[in-house]
């Protein structure tokens, strides 16, 4: 018996830590996207920096933002659209937008339109009003300058699509 309160106390105590950090990453990436949108880059990056190594997608793909619209930063479209990789892969719909939408025109990669095709699939998957739309519109332009087996290839990746840690580094 004394075992068994001992394993709950510490799998509470364990389960408090979590919620708690948790928490604290949330208010961080909120404070961050603050300061971001009165203007103050550089603590806005820096909060998303070390939220990002910590594997913070929405960070992530606010970090892509910076560098794509160059945003206290020098604009970069290479970095964003690695930032904008790991935000996409581990489901941030953004992301997934954003990393799609530039291998329509292949900026910061090279241009790929069944990766455009398949990302802005699996971004339009999200019952996010607004971005599902805006989504589904660059997808269905992009289908247009494809043939059918190259959509059909793009279906195929996306429906197969599973979110994973992201890999990249800048380094």
């Amino acid at each position: 018996m004394r075992r068994r309160i001992i394993r709950f106390l510490v799998f509470s105590h364990c389960l408090w830590a979590v919620c708690l950090w948790a928490a604290a990453a949330s208010a961080d990436f909120n404070g961050a996207v603050v300061a971001y949108d009165r203007g103050k880059f550089k603590p806005a990056m820096n909060e998303f920096l070390h939220l990002a190594e910590r594997g913070h997608a929405g960070a992530e793909f606010m970090l892509g933002a910076m560098y794509f619209y160059g945003k206290g930063v020098q604009r970069n479209d290479a970095l964003a659209a690695i930032w904008f990789h790991k935000a996409a892969i581990k489901g941030n719909a953004s992301g997934q937008l954003a990393f799609g939408s530039l291998h329509i025109r292949g900026l910061g990669v090279r241009q790929d339109l069944v990766k455009a095709y398949g990302w802005l699939t699996v971004a339009g998957n999200h019952a996010i009003p607004g971005l599902q739309q805006q989504a589904i519109a660059l997808r269905d332009e992009a289908a247009q300058l494809m043939k059918p087996d190259e959509i059909a290839d793009a279906q195929r990746w996306a429906s197969g699509f599973k979110t994973k840690a992201a890999r990249l580094t800048l380094e």
